[in-house]
């Protein structure tokens, strides 16, 4: 809901604000430290508990919410979404986690439909509430979403039940892994700004640009160094790095750089090309959303049904294939119903991949890894979608320059 809400809100803050330039680091800021710290959460969960981890998670969420909703700034605003994005990183990747804790492996895949199937609900429900709110007031979605976090936080202290942790708290302190952690979110946040400022703030070829990279593959050797001769207990040990755990991440990935441009920029293009309202173009993105929920749901179904999770996942990524490249062939004469039907062929594709693929890394690991794995895995999505988001925002800011 955070996400795609603030998609068909951007413009309205940039008009606002007026800056326009930063437009994307409204989701890129919260989408950026959602990504840094997801792998994260699978790890300190293992050692803190789900329940304190999760209720930290809550807390980051709410708080950046709040400061969103004070925002004076284009700049408080961006660090605030950041704030949130960690809490939000660590809410996404846990609601998975916890179904692994808690459900048999035979009935696995349907409680992680379920669980797909509510977060593209609401993704549905985002932009048309986003979009409806930003012709109003767009401070109101923040705080809309403080009242959520209290009832979240009344069950996962009161009803989730779930085994507590062993050891005392120094002692978890020391499992760890604080030089990973740090180097992994270095190596995030020098790539993520290389692909953002390349091409806009800098050339591709400036010293800044080449710094940044320069510094995101340092601090990566340094990451997998650590992981692999330091770290007592790595956040992501090389054990995990099978097959079918490495296929699965790819698709997610390639899935989540989909899914976060067609959220992000198809309310902008309605908006700029079809002079929709912002409520308009959150209700012409429904169709898409509401299709990938439906296959989210559906796709353990299938697997059950023609006995291959592979299959359905290949068949997913080519529907997606041609989505895209329909959407590619939209034009400013093209119809509402083609715009509709090519963004749904989009969804029909994600949705046979986003479930399978969490499923297809919980049953790749031993079960002590399970949630080192989900982690990586909604990891690979989020990081699919800030690079996506990163290198289009570039493309889209130069190009609109170049025009004006």
């Amino acid at each position: 809901l955070s996400e795609t809400a603030v998609s068909t809100l951007t413009e309205v803050i940039g008009q606002e604000f007026k800056s326009f330039g930063s437009l994307t680091w409204i989701a890129g800021a919260y989408l950026l430290t959602t990504v840094a710290s997801t792998p994260l959460f699978g790890k300190v969960s293992d050692i803190f508990g789900r329940k304190p981890v999760e209720l930290l998670s809550i807390a980051l969420f709410a708080i950046g919410s709040l400061g969103c909703a004070l925002s004076n700034s284009m700049l408080m605003l961006i660090i605030f979404r950041a704030i949130a994005g960690i809490g939000g990183g660590g809410l996404l990747s846990l609601s998975f986690i916890m179904v692994s804790d808690v459900i048999p492996i035979e009935n696995r895949s349907t409680y992680l439909g379920i669980i797909s199937t509510t977060f593209a609900i609401s993704q549905i429900v985002g932009p048309i509430i986003g979009g409806a709110l930003a012709e109003v007031n767009w401070r109101i979605i923040f705080y809309l979403q403080l009242p959520f976090c209290a009832v979240l936080a009344f069950l996962v202290i009161f009803v989730l039940d779930l085994p507590k942790s062993q050891g005392n708290i120094l002692e978890k302190v020391k499992r760890v892994d604080f030089l990973g952690s740090l180097t992994l979110v270095l190596t995030i946040v020098a790539l993520i700004l290389a692909t953002n400022w390349g091409g806009k703030d800098y050339a591709w070829g400036s010293a800044p640009i080449i710094v940044l990279l320069v510094l995101m593959v340092l601090f990566f050797i340094a990451f997998v160094f650590i992981q692999w001769k330091v770290a007592p207990e790595p956040i992501l040990p090389s054990r995990v790095f099978v097959r079918n755990l490495i296929c699965s991440n790819i698709a997610m990935f390639m899935g989540g750089a989909v899914n976060m441009v067609v959220i992000f920029y198809l309310p902008i293009y309605f908006q700029t090309v079809h002079d929709a309202s912002p409520s308009a173009s959150g209700y012409r993105l429904s169709p898409f959303l509401g299709i990938l929920s439906i296959v989210c749901l559906i796709s353990g179904y299938l697997t059950q049904i023609f006995k291959t999770i592979r299959g359905i996942m290949f068949v997913g990524s080519i529907i997606n294939l041609v989505g895209v490249c329909l959407i590619a062939f939209i034009r400013q004469n093209s119809t509402l119903a083609e715009q509709i039907i090519f963004v749904m062929i989009n969804g029909v594709g994600l949705g046979c991949i986003f479930q399978l693929g969490i499923f297809t890394s919980s049953l790749s690991v031993a079960p002590e890894d399970v949630a080192i794995a989900t982690g990586f895995t909604t990891f690979s999505l989020n990081i699919g979608g800030v690079i996506a988001l990163a290198i289009v925002g570039s493309v889209y800011n130069t190009t609109l320059l170049s025009r004006i």
